[in-house]
């Protein structure tokens, strides 16, 4: 790259020492304000909920035995007549809830089986005992099972109770509950391994009253779906103050920051927690866990340059870009002490990368779990607290916990600071959780790499596929990417999971409710894999610094809200300038495959007049034998040459194509790629030696890499390379293999 002299730079390194002042002053004084005053200030002035909790473990008949208060407020203009609550963990009540009829549908019988055998008595369920309004009013009589998403009469995970006297717009209703949980054996996520605990779902939880407007509804009415086997969570932002009384051996970690502890005579220690601005509550508690504490100092962990560049990009002063300090503790099992230090740069590259691109992290503080193995508790998200989780053998060089915990801490941004439904639009937080997760560990670790080291000797790992084969330059041909191996063999980190998302992206279209995929396959790579590569697509489309704008516009637009599809699309038409109506009914309401394919090149000589010529009343005749003795001596050989490019998936995205020529000219072409197919003719001097469909893989989301260039001539260059890998790792095996026989 050609370089200007430094001083031809001179105004520009003004400017940047101008920038890099302001960041110094964000990453030196704003800490410093933080650190004198930790409290968390609330940003929701008037909460839709106010639960005020006080909840005992009984860990020997594995109960929450619970009280809480709560006041909810219709912020609509709607006179409402009911009220929905979910009751979640009568999903592991009887094999008559929907979760578990949907679990054991097809060929997930044989893993409930495994969880009934486990324990002889894995049943959780959760009883209403009494309901009460602020006047006395007993409500616990008018209490009804209702089933809104399908005929099961036989599913308790939804209530709704006809109130007395219809609650008026604007009203709050005041009312105490009595509750006892019995924690299920763990299973998706929530119960008890053992003696570890992790209480999720655990209360009897007031639905979401959507009114006219809210995420484009035109009336009112509850949003309070059923649990299903491949849904989450959706509830409205407020206050959650909650005593948690547990065994005083127990370490117990929670939601929000710890106010208060006191012993009790009986053996028991009650905390208090407490945290606003926040649409879910979840606790744990082992005698086991090993507590370990750090502080994010955000001004140690971020660079001046980096805010520079962020505010810059953002178009935003360095110190709305700057972060905040947050108490970060690691709940660890005894045996994981070696991943203490790959938990905690983890979680510190998470905060560090997620706030500065999309905003910081509000809240004061953050816990990390790291679970048992075989608690069925890994990867899952509530408000500042994540369980996060490793394997039985965790590599020094293996992928994990470092995925695990980046993207469970991802969802405090997307899901839990903007809430959006993940029952009905899942992708909107799996799916920007899978992007952004990619984007933080390719920042910050680079591309993965898989190899296990035993005593010295490496040994591939799972993710032994997971090495991607080199764009050429290889053995001195231009740079013509053979894709990945076989299209399906690919680097988690880095396309978001495109086997899981090619080998089921055709079973369902993307806008769809959450249970009502075909099976939790098509609901996983659909929202997490599919949308993480349609999003990177977008990305390249947009440009990367256009992208970043996007997602931060809309971050900041919907913290604290509740966004639908439409948002999202209206927020990246409005920030880009440009139209990508186009773009989305083509990802979201297809169930096809992006595919495109360079099937033909051909060079043909050409040899000018053959046949027969009317020329001035006579008609001569030019014989091919001639022309082509004359094309052979010429000095100035023409050449008419094709290229064929096809779309062999069902999904019309607009490509480049990359046309290199034997003289090293080279064309690129657009095409809409809304036919089937297009040909790209040329008259030239040279023949074209090799043409590439999207030449910079801007359409991650590509079924097959390797179809999408070819060389005019047949080259085994590329097929050599492959055998000696191949050759090579197959060593590799049989070596290890011996090594332990």
């Amino acid at each position: 790259m050609h370089r200007k002299p430094v001083w031809g730079h001179w105004g520009e390194i003004k400017r940047s020492l101008q920038r890099i002042s302001i960041a110094a002053f964000a990453i030196f004084a704003l800490p410093a304000a933080i650190a004198t005053a930790q409290s968390y200030k609330p940003h929701i002035e008037h909460p839709i909920v106010q639960y005020k909790v006080s909840a005992q473990l009984d860990p020997t008949a594995k109960v929450i035995r619970g009280h809480y208060e709560l006041t909810w407020w219709n912020h609509t203009n709607d006179t409402i007549p009911d009220l929905y609550f979910h009751l979640y963990l009568n999903a592991f009540k009887n094999l008559d809830s929907t979760w578990l009829r949907e679990a054991t549908a097809g060929r997930g019988l044989e893993a409930i089986r495994d969880w009934l055998k486990s324990n002889k008595d894995p049943w959780g369920w959760v009883e209403v005992n009494k309901i009460q309004m602020a006047d006395g009013t007993d409500l616990t009589p008018l209490i009804a099972y209702v089933h809104p998403d399908d005929d099961n009469a036989g599913d308790q995970t939804v209530i709704r109770i006809v109130l007395p006297k219809p609650l008026g717009p604007q009203q709050s209703i005041h009312f105490s509950v009595d509750f006892t949980s019995k924690l299920p054996r763990a299973l998706a996520r929530t119960g008890y391994t053992g003696d570890y605990f992790l209480a999720a779902q655990w209360f009897p939880k007031i639905g979401v009253y959507e009114g006219p407007g809210d995420r484009g509804r035109t009336s009112g009415s509850w949003n309070c779906h059923q649990f299903h086997r491949t849904t989450e969570f959706y509830a409205d932002y407020g206050v959650y103050d909650v005593d948690i009384t547990a065994p005083s051996t127990y370490i117990v970690g929670a939601t929000g920051y710890e106010r208060l502890e006191r012993t009790n005579p009986d053996g028991t220690t009650t905390r208090n927690y407490y945290q606003a601005d926040v649409h879910d509550f979840a606790w744990t508690a082992s005698p086991r866990f090993l507590k370990v504490t750090r502080n994010f100092e955000w001004g140690k962990q971020v660079r001046g340059d980096e805010v520079v560049k962020l505010s810059r990009i953002l178009n935003l002063p360095a110190d709305q870009v700057g972060l905040r300090d947050v108490k970060v503790t690691l709940l660890l099992e005894p045996d994981h002490r070696n991943l203490e230090e790959r938990y905690f740069r983890a979680t510190f590259n998470a905060l560090k990368y997620f706030g500065l691109w999309y905003g910081q992290y509000p809240y004061d503080t953050l816990t990390v779990i790291d679970p048992p193995r075989n608690s069925n508790s890994s990867g899952m998200e509530y408000p500042t607290l994540i369980v996060a989780g490793s394997y039985f053998w965790t590599g020094e060089r293996d992928p994990n916990p470092e995925f695990v915990t980046v993207h469970e801490f991802g969802h405090q941004f997307w899901y839990g600071l903007v809430g959006n439904n993940e029952m009905e639009e899942a992708w909107l937080d799996e799916g920007i959780t899978t992007y952004s997760t990619a984007k933080v560990l390719q920042t910050a670790y680079g591309d993965p790499y898989s190899y296990q080291y035993i005593w010295g000797i490496p040994v591939p790992s799972y993710a032994w596929f997971n090495v991607p084969v080199p764009s050429f330059p290889f053995a001195g041909v231009e740079s013509i990417p053979m894709g990945l191996y076989f299209s399906c063999v690919e680097s988690p980190l880095r396309s978001e999971g495109r086997a899981r998302a090619l080998n089921n992206m055709r079973n369902d279209a993307l806008d769809r409710k959450a249970w009502q995929y075909l099976d939790p396959g098509s609901y996983g790579a659909n929202t997490y894999s599919r949308t993480g590569l349609a999003l990177r697509t977008l990305e390249a489309y947009l440009g990367s610094d256009v992208m970043a704008r996007v997602m931060r516009t809309y971050h900041q637009k919907w913290r604290y809200g509740h966004p639908a599809t439409k948002d999202f699309i209206d927020v990246i038409n409005a920030v880009s300038g440009k139209d990508t109506s186009w773009f989305f009914p083509q990802i979201f309401e297809k169930s096809d495959l992006v595919d495109y394919s360079i099937t033909e090149i051909t060079n043909q000589p050409d040899l000018g007049k053959v046949g027969i010529y009317d020329d001035a009343g006579k008609k001569p005749f030019y014989s091919a034998e001639d022309a082509e003795q004359a094309f052979e001596k010429s000095a100035a050989k023409q050449y008419r040459s094709t290229v064929l490019v096809r779309r062999l998936g069902g999904i019309e995205i607009p490509v480049d194509v990359l046309v290199r020529f034997e003289n090293g000219e080279s064309a690129r072409e657009q095409w809409d790629g809304k036919s089937r197919w297009r040909r790209f003719t040329y008259l030239k001097p040279a023949k074209v030696a090799s043409a590439e469909v999207d030449p910079e893989q801007r359409l991650v989301i590509d079924a097959n890499y390797t179809n999408n260039s070819r060389t005019a001539e047949e080259d085994t260059r590329g097929a050599m390379m492959w055998y000696v890998r191949w050759i090579c790792w197959i060593e590799n095996l049989f070596f290890a293999a011996g090594f332990f026989a």
